[in-house]
């Protein structure tokens, strides 16, 4: 009740400090105005500019009042739509999460397979979206942009598996107990703490659901410039690797000029666009559901910033020990932010610039 009290002060205060400075000024002016009246006036002038001075003095009162009438309706809903949020689909996700990547462990300890890695563990959105698609239209829209991506990157990830055979990042790490156990764990929090901002959002009751915002618009363009972007970056990739010309060369085509990592850096843009879309549901629960809901790309950065420092698979490393001796692909890594597009990079991929 206190931080209640607190947060009205804090609102009205410079409101009512304002509408008091008003009537302040109109009360000075009206006491001028009285003392520079004749004496036979000033008996009719202040019954007259007294009724005005009370007038605006019960306004005042009357719209001080309606703005915490509304205020406190305000908070009342955002209390209750918080009481009323509901954790099943924190529980869900979990479930679905779970019972993937636990089947992944199974089958990686039993066969040492590399083919299944991604199909399971990326292929589990899909499985999650579908199960928390829900009846309202925002949940179902965000279902929607969770499942088509999650099918479209299993399946190029398991097409891709099927002509290599396995992944040489994670030899090192699936060949014992401890790492495989790691592996999916980490794939198993990946999935749970990135997907967040729709299990949070399908927590939220009907009712305390805004109607469509213009946050839902660009939420949506966030979401379709983050999987262009992802999608373009992996299948140029895939170009410049099946073609003989280019064996023994790094990539450097086309949205590979942008970052070292463009496929990174789409997959962070279309869970932004997740969490822009599914804001104005959260908001309606209140400040900790939309704060928590940040988590999800916050994750992906620390995981994404983990995999190039090393820390998690070794796949910049092993560029490094590939490429290390061409000096194109030095000018390339001094040229060539990391993860974000730099101004520079952009104009060159644009083709302003060399």
């Amino acid at each position: 009740m206190a931080r209640k009290a607190l947060g009205v002060c804090l609102i009205l205060l410079p409101w009512l400090a304002l509408r008091l400075g008003k009537m302040t000024e109109a009360w000075r002016a009206c006491w001028d105005q009285l003392h520079c009246m004749p004496e036979c006036c000033l008996k009719c002038s202040a019954s007259r500019d007294g009724a005005q001075v009370a007038a605006s003095a019960a306004c005042d009162i009357m719209i001080l009042n309606r703005g915490i009438r509304s205020f406190t309706m305000r908070a009342a809903g955002y209390t209750a739509a918080a009481a009323a949020f509901s954790p099943a689909p924190l529980a869900t996700s979990a479930l679905v999460f779970g019972a993937a990547n636990g089947i992944g462990f199974v089958v990686s300890l039993a066969t040492g397979w590399h083919y299944h890695l991604d199909l399971l563990g990326t292929g589990a959105f899909s499985a999650f979206a579908f199960a928390l698609r829900g009846t309202h239209w925002r949940q179902q829209v965000s279902a929607a942009c969770i499942g088509i991506w999650g099918a479209k990157l299993a399946a190029f990830l398991f097409y891709r598996a099927l002509q290599t055979h396995h992944d040489a990042r994670l030899e090192e790490v699936l060949a014992g107990l401890s790492g495989t156990f790691g592996f999916w764990f980490i794939s198993f929090l990946w999935g749970w703490v990135v997907s967040l901002p729709h299990a949070l959002a399908a927590g939220v009751p009907l009712g305390a659901r805004p109607a469509f915002s213009w946050l839902d618009v660009v939420g949506l363009g966030i979401f379709a410039l983050g999987l262009m972007l992802e999608t373009l970056a992996d299948w140029q990739k895939w170009r410049f690797k099946q073609d003989p010309d280019s064996r023994g060369k790094f990539c450097d085509v086309g949205v590979w000029q942008l970052s070292r990592r463009p496929n990174w850096f789409g997959n962070l843009l279309l869970w932004s666009g997740i969490v822009v879309l599914n804001s104005t549901t959260l908001a309606a629960a209140g400040p900790l559901p939309a704060a928590a809901s940040l988590v999800s790309p916050l994750f992906l950065l620390a995981l994404f910033l983990g995999q190039a420092s090393g820390a998690i698979t070794k796949t910049v490393e092993m560029e490094k020990e590939k490429y290390g001796s061409d000096p194109a692909y030095q000018e390339y890594l001094q040229q060539t932010p990391m993860l974000f597009p730099s101004g520079h990079s952009v104009l060159r991929t644009l083709g302003f610039i060399e």
